[in-house]
């Protein structure tokens, strides 16, 4: 079953990592077959093999994750010192690690960029930057600009017009906006914005500030709009930001499957096209550790992993653990290879349906839905929970009767039970 070898009449053209007697390849080409497992037909390019027995992927995932013992992960949170155990040995031949790195909750990734000015052209006259817009910015009405205009600004406030821009024209979208400087803290930003509802999470923004005149946000057409994970998306963007920012912002986390997806988006390794991978037992954990104030057993969270796999939502991976448990993905040379879940953005083109919906309930609007409350990780963007999160958290955690401190973990901020969509 090596590399090159023949499956199904199709070249194996990757080899994962053994899991007891579970072999997954890749094959060149997607092949018919009938999983042993559940009696499916299939036609796919990675398959299982178990001695003489084919099974889907969706199968491998359950069976490899009934290897994974979930008793053995610890509940406590990321300032805990339950983190610092190493995983079991069983665990380990399930998930294999870098030298060095012995718990998967220090796993680091690199995050998208925050949204920070880039490609500043400063002429003297005019000033030019890009930036893309973060779940933040349109929540609190906010966008950050380049030291220079900070610098060389005489008013405190200015003029905003918003541009559709489309291959053969441009056209200016509502009025113009006025919005205010502030030039305090370590990156200044623009205050007051009314962002328009189509613009979403990871919007791409070209700025242009003629000195003393107004400044001009444009906003770049797609052409075709598209539907990216159920959102219709209508101006050039970011896929890892969108995938990372909208899992909190429009997140519906009734049951365990949301929390584990939402999980997935907002700490997972991103890759060009969106993709959020984890490795199985980090997710476990960093899922209990979201579920506040009721936190999911560990064997829901697997469960949950498990239907996830079986429903082609979420997929197995290959990536690699580098120095200081970096996670990245593909597979790097000379790193430790690791198995990763792995959620990729559904994406198509919109139809006549999809763009009436959206105009007619807004971009940013959902159905009526409870959101439970959860923690959000802040700490990889320099910033702080406040003295009102810390509060509710510790509110909310006492009248759960949860155990444990009932402080904020660092590095988290919290977000109440609310309804969202109304």
């Amino acid at each position: 079953m090596n590399v090159g070898g023949m499956l199904l009449g199709e070249k194996i053209t990757k080899r994962y990592p053994l899991r007891g007697d579970l072999q997954l390849v890749r094959l060149g080409a997607a092949a018919p077959f009938t999983c042993s497992r559940c009696g499916k037909a299939k036609t796919a390019s990675l398959v299982a093999v178990q001695g003489n027995a084919l099974l889907c992927n969706g199968c491998y995932g359950r069976s490899v994750a009934e290897l994974q013992p979930y008793d053995d992960i610890p509940l406590g949170g990321p300032d805990q010192s339950s983190l610092g155990s190493a995983p079991s040995s069983a665990a380990r031949e399930v998930e294999p690690l870098a030298s060095g790195v012995e718990d998967v909750t220090r796993i680091r990734v690199e995050d998208p960029d925050g949204g920070l000015p880039y490609s500043v052209v400063d002429t003297g006259l005019t000033l030019q930057w890009k930036f893309h817009v973060r779940a933040e910015h349109l929540l609190n009405g906010t966008c950050p600009v380049p030291a220079e205009m900070a610098r060389s600004a005489s008013q405190a406030s200015l003029d905003i017009t918003f541009v559709h821009v489309a291959r053969h024209h441009s056209r200016a979208l509502a009025e113009q906006q006025r919005a205010k400087l502030q030039r305090h803290g370590k990156q200044p930003l623009l205050t007051g914005i009314s962002w328009q509802s189509a613009v979403l999470p990871g919007t791409r923004v070209s700025a242009r500030w003629d000195r003393w005149k107004k400044l001009r946000f444009a906003y770049t057409s797609l052409g075709r709009p598209v539907v990216v994970a159920g959102t219709v998306v209508r101006y050039a963007y970011d896929p890892r930001i969108m995938t990372r920012d909208l899992a909190a912002f429009g997140a519906q986390v009734d049951g365990v499957e949301g929390l584990v997806l939402i999980t997935l988006r907002e700490l997972g390794y991103l890759d060009e096209q969106g993709r959020a991978l984890l490795p199985h037992q980090a997710l476990i954990r960093n899922t209990i550790e979201r579920g506040v104030p009721e936190r999911p057993p560990t064997k829901e969270i697997g469960g949950a992993i498990e239907r996830l796999l079986l429903r082609g939502i979420l997929t197995w991976e290959q990536g690699s653990l580098g120095r200081g448990g970096m996670l990245h993905y593909p597979t790097r040379r000379g790193e430790k290879p690791v198995q990763l879940l792995c959620y990729a953005p559904t994406l198509r083109v919109a139809e006549r349906e999809d763009l009436a919906a959206a105009d007619g309930h807004g971009m940013h609007s959902a159905s009526a839905h409870r959101v439970a409350g959860h923690l959000m990780r802040i700490g990889h963007l320099g910033k702080e929970a406040s003295a009102e999160a810390r509060a509710a958290y510790r509110h909310d955690h006492q009248r759960a009767g949860l155990a444990g401190p009932h402080e904020l973990p660092r590095g988290y901020t919290y977000v109440r039970e609310h309804e969202r969509g109304m």
